[in-house]
């Protein structure tokens, strides 16, 4: 298929820094054999401005041919007016992907009828809307087993790789009390200092680390380290519980996946088999002194992580699913 990706490069306004689904939107897809243009609405606005970046992506899509175009959601403010490709939703199917700000559904709800289909990667949301937006489908997040080191000597015990912020720093402060977790990304600067987070505080070039800029880089860490922190909670307050895409990333490095409990966790990963879950800080520090010590059970628990992850959560299966849903051929 002829398909037309729409997703920013930049990660965190970073020159250097790729946004992950700038490569989940593209190398994947190439891999499974289909042929991919790329457009940066993020870009085209800041170059031309909004105007002139809708006419232009609305004028791509219409003379393009394409099969199916994916387009990446971000708020507060879309890049472009997503209201102008509502009449071409019509003859080519346009997916929105709303990435993680789903925690803000009455605002990305809006957008939903300027596409063919919108994707939520929050069960709940699509489990309580799903009958009032017809067009609203669940996928997830997943890994690539291009990036994966499974084999790769573990020289972190613990780590978190992210952006560090709100109840995260929180979180990691908390940790370090109990035991020591390498934190890498930005705000680990001072999470590592064991200073708290403030409102603006990654606006501030000196006090934060830039955010890593290889997404090579961050599977490299998760092969690395022999448990992996995985908190569920986000939002700007921390109040929202969700799926994150290092729980699928993670499962293609070797490491054990130490997680906030979810109930909708276990839709994908089975607790105490393919991943060690949490209830609380304190908990978590517990299991992973235990599970430190017992190298066995580690491994046993990270090589089923692993399989399930190879079986049933690569890009190919979100896109081949989703192809499938949306009735396109995905060959």
């Amino acid at each position: 298929m002829r398909i037309l990706s729409i997703v920013q490069r930049r990660y965190y306004g970073s020159p250097a820094a790729y946004e992950p689904l700038y490569i989940y939107f593209t190398h994947p897809l190439r891999t499974m054999g289909h042929l991919v243009d790329v457009f940066d609405h993020k870009e085209a606005a800041s170059a031309l401005g909004r105007s002139q970046a809708t006419e232009a992506l609305a004028d791509k899509i219409r003379t393009g041919h394409y099969d199916c175009v994916f387009y990446q959601t971000g708020g507060p403010v879309e890049a472009i007016d997503t209201a102008a490709l509502r009449e071409a939703s019509r003859r080519t199917c346009i997916i929105a992907w709303n990435s993680d700000d789903d925690w803000d559904w009455e605002r990305t709800s809006k957008l939903a009828a300027d596409f063919s289909f919108m994707v939520t990667t929050y069960p709940t949301i699509h489990d309580m809307n799903r009958h009032d937006f017809p067009n609203l489908l669940l996928s997830q997040w997943a890994a690539s087993e291009a990036f994966g080191e499974y084999g790769r000597q573990k020289d972190i015990d613990v780590s978190f790789v992210g952006t560090i912020y709100g109840v995260r720093s929180r979180q990691i402060r908390e940790l370090r009390r109990h035991m020591d977790i390498k934190v890498f990304g930005r705000g680990a600067r001072l999470a590592r200092a064991g200073m708290p987070y403030f409102r603006g505080l990654l606006k501030i070039p000196v006090l934060v680390e830039k955010p890593i800029e290889s997404l090579l880089q961050v599977y490299e860490l998760y092969s690395r380290s022999r448990i992996s922190f995985t908190p569920l909670n986000g939002g700007p307050d921390g109040t929202h519980m969700q799926i994150k895409g290092r729980v699928f990333e993670q499962g293609v490095c070797g490491t054990l996946m130490l997680c906030q409990h979810s109930p909708f966790l276990e839709r994908y990963y089975d607790p105490g088999r393919e991943c060690v879950t949490f209830e609380d800080l304190a908990d978590a520090a517990q299991k992973a002194k235990w599970y430190l010590s017992h190298e066995s059970a580690r491994l046993a628990i990270a090589q089923r992580y692993m399989e399930r992850t190879l079986s049933e959560h690569l890009w190919r299966h979100r896109f081949t699913s989703i192809f499938e849903r949306v009735g396109l051929s995905h060959s």
